[in-house]
């Protein structure tokens, strides 16, 4: 095989080298740096095997993490999927424990409204009869305060004291009771902070610091 031939071989190897990389398949790229290590090309030759070589080396390494990439982005979407169904089961059996109390209360009504019909018709059982609507309306009394006191509470951090309001965001406290009420603050400082950040006034307004 004459010089200009091996040229043509060589060249040959790049351009399936060059479209095997097209197609994300990089084997080819081994066979083409034996090439060069035979000494039977040019030296301008050889370094253009290489270069394109260490191109396709690039690509591939390139390549392989971007699929890294796409494995964990992939990984994730189902990790978020399957975050969301189980936030969609939570919502769907908060529904339901809604619907079922809704159902409850109204079947209450319903009692009650027989009985306050008993109540006009049966005189002689009046008093039993109002005993046993005293008896629900407590019940429902109850359970409505509880659910109020349930609305009434406000997640707090324990250390830091922050509140976190409806949308899920953390504010302190002064931010909080001002969104949700008129209230306005005013600012001082008490003996004990005084006494820990400026004892020198502390000291001037109440007297000698004890340690």
């Amino acid at each position: 095989m004459n010089l200009c031939e091996k040229s043509e071989h060589i060249l040959d190897s790049l351009i399936k080298a060059v479209k095997n990389a097209a197609i994300n398949t990089f084997d080819a790229n081994k066979s083409l740096f034996e090439l060069t290590k035979t000494g039977e090309y040019p030296e301008q030759i050889v370094e253009l095997a290489e270069s394109f070589g260490m191109m396709i080396v690039k690509i591939e390494a390139r390549e392989l993490q971007l699929e890294q990439t796409l494995t964990e982005l992939q990984n994730l979407h189902k990790k978020l999927l399957r975050e969301l169904q189980k936030k969609q089961d939570v919502a769907t059996e908060l529904q339901k424990e809604r619907n079922r109390l809704e159902d409850l209360v109204r079947q209450r009504r319903k009692e009650l409204i027989k009985s306050n019909h008993k109540l006009q018709i049966e005189i002689l059982s009046r008093k039993r009869i109002e005993e046993e609507r005293e008896k629900l309306i407590f019940e429902l009394t109850s359970a409505l305060t509880r659910i109020k006191q349930l609305k009434r509470l406000l997640p707090i951090c324990p250390l830091c004291k922050n509140i976190r309001d409806d949308k899920g965001y953390w504010n302190n406290l002064e931010t909080y009771l001002q969104k949700h009420s008129n209230t306005e603050f005013s600012y001082g400082i008490c003996r004990k902070c005084m006494k820990e950040l400026y004892p020198d006034r502390y000291a001037r307004l109440y007297g000698k610091i004890d340690h």
